[in-house]
C-alpha cells in the first residue's frame, strides 16, 4: 500500500498529526510582543512562560501527572529529594518553630535535621511513631509539622499514617509524609489526612537510574509557600530530567507492580532460608505475616512494596561475605530502578549515624538491602542462593 501523499494533495487536505511524546523545551527565558505582556506574564496575570527558574512546561507536566496519581491539589517538583525536603522544611517554618520527625527515617535527613534546622532556630523532636506515647510527648506544646517516613528506611516498617494524622490534628500540626519506598498508586497518604507527600523521583518514580529529582504533593495554600521557596533557591528541576519523569511514569505501575512481586518471593524465599537454620538470620518484608507491620501494610498499601532487607549472621564481615558474592545483583547505593542492587546501609544511607542510633532505629551491623527490579524472579533467587551459599 502507498502511503505516502498522492502527487497535487493539498497540503491542508493531508490528516493532522502529533507528536506521541511530549514536547522538550530547554529555554530558560522567553521573548514577548511588548512591555504589557511580559510584566503582566511575570506578575503571574496572564499565562504564559517568563524565566525557567519559575518553572517551565516539561516540570510542570510532570508536577500534574503526579499530583493526579496522589489525589493532590498539585504538586511542586525540586532537583534532588533531599532539596524537596529541604523546601518541605524550610519554605513551611521558621525561626522559633517546632518539627517533630520520626526516628526512623533516611541518615540524610538525620544530619539535615541535626545540623541545619537548628542553626535556623528550628526546634527538632524526635518521636517513635510506632509508640502513641511517644507522639503524644513530643507534640506537648507548639507544634509546626510532623513528619514521617512510610515505608521506612531501610527496615520497611508501616506507620499508621491515620492514628499519627489524629493525634497532630489535635496538636494543631501539619503532617508530612516521605513516602519514597512505595509510590502511588499503591499508597496515598493524602487519602488518610497527611497535608504533604514527598518522593525521591530518583527513585521509582524515575525508575531507570537516570534521573535526579524529588516532588512535593499538597493543598494549593501550602504548594504556594513551597513554589516561593524554590524561586528563591534555585533548586528547579531540570527540563530534560523533568522529561525522563514523565517518560518514566508511562510505566510506573507496571514496573513498581513487578518489582513488588519479585521482593515478595524473594522474601518468603528468605524466610525459608532463615528457618531452616541458613546464613539469614532476619528477614524484614512487611508482607511477611510475622512482621510486626503487616496489618497496618494491608490497609495502607496495595502492595507490599520492592523493597526488603534482611540480616546475616556474622555482623558486618557475614554481610560482607555475601554481598561480594552476588553477581546479577548490584553492588550499588539509591533504590527504585528497573535493575536489582543491593548495598550495606551501616556503609550507605545510615554511615553518618552513630552507632548508638542504628541501635535504636533496628540497623544491625550485619544488614543488607535489597532494591528489587523487574528481573525474571529465578534469575534474582539464584543469585541469592549462590551468595548465601546454599
Amino acid at each position: 500500500m502507498n502511503h505516502h501523499r498522492p502527487y497535487g494533495c493539498r497540503e491542508d487536505a493531508a490528516p493532522r498529526s502529533r507528536p506521541l511524546a511530549p514536547d522538550l523545551t530547554r529555554a530558560t527565558t522567553f521573548a514577548y510582543s511588548s512591555a504589557e505582556e511580559l510584566r503582566a506574564v511575570g506578575a503571574g496575570e496572564r499565562a504564559g512562560e517568563f524565566y525557567a527558574r519559575y518553572g517551565h512546561p516539561a516540570a510542570r507536566a510532570f508536577e500534574q501527572k503526579v499530583a493526579e496519581l496522589e489525589g493532590a491539589d498539585g504538586a511542586v517538583s525540586f532537583s534532588s529529594g533531599m532539596a524537596a525536603l529541604h523546601a518541605l522544611f524550610c519554605g513551611l517554618l521558621r525561626s522559633g518553630d517546632t518539627i517533630v520527625v520520626s526516628r526512623y527515617v533516611y541518615g540524610g535527613v538525620d544530619s539535615m535535621l541535626s545540623e541545619d534546622l537548628p542553626r535556623f532556630g528550628i526546634e527538632v523532636r524526635r518521636f517513635d511513631p510506632f509508640d502513641e506515647v511517644s507522639l503524644g510527648r513530643a507534640l506537648d506544646g507548639s507544634v509546626k509539622l510532623v513528619h514521617v517516613e512510610t515505608p521506612t528506611n531501610p527496615l520497611s516498617r508501616v506507620v499508621d499514617v491515620k492514628k499519627i494524622v489524629e493525634l497532630a490534628r489535635h496538636a494543631g500540626a501539619w503532617v508530612s509524609v516521605d513516602a519514597t519506598f512505595l509510590p502511588p498508586p499503591f499508597q496515598r497518604p493524602l487519602a488518610h489526612g497527611a497535608d504533604l507527600v514527598m518522593h525521591s523521583a530518583t527513585k521509582m518514580l524515575g525508575g531507570h537510574s537516570d534521573t535526579l529529582g524529588g516532588i512535593v504533593s499538597s493543598r494549593h495554600e501550602l504548594l504556594e509557600q513551597l513554589e516561593g521557596f524554590r524561586r528563591r533557591t534555585g533548586a528547579i528541576l531540570a527540563p530534560d530530567t523533568a522529561w525522563l519523569l514523565v517518560r518514566s511514569l508511562a510505566t510506573l505501575e507496571l514496573r513498581a507492580r513487578k518489582a513488588s512481586d519479585n521482593a515478595s518471593r524473594l522474601a518468603h524465599f528468605l524466610e525459608g532460608v532463615r528457618k531452616s537454620g541458613g546464613k539469614v538470620a532476619r528477614v524484614h518484608y512487611a508482607g511477611l505475616p510475622g512482621h510486626p507491620d503487616h496489618d497496618a501494610a494491608r490497609q495502607y498499601m496495595e502492595t507490599f512494596g520492592f523493597m526488603l532487607a534482611f540480616e546475616v549472621h556474622g555482623g558486618l564481615p557475614g554481610a560482607m561475605q555475601v554481598y561480594d558474592r552476588l553477581i546479577v545483583i548490584a553492588r550499588a547505593v539509591s533504590l527504585g530502578g528497573v535493575e536489582s542492587l543491593a548495598s550495606i546501609p551501616l556503609h550507605t544511607t545510615h554511615a553518618m549515624m552513630s552507632a548508638e542510633q542504628r541501635q535504636e532505629g533496628g540497623i544491625g551491623d550485619g544488614l543488607i538491602r535489597l532494591s528489587v527490579g523487574i528481573e525474571p524472579y529465578e534469575m534474582l533467587k539464584a543469585d541469592l542462593s549462590a551468595a548465601l551459599g546454599l
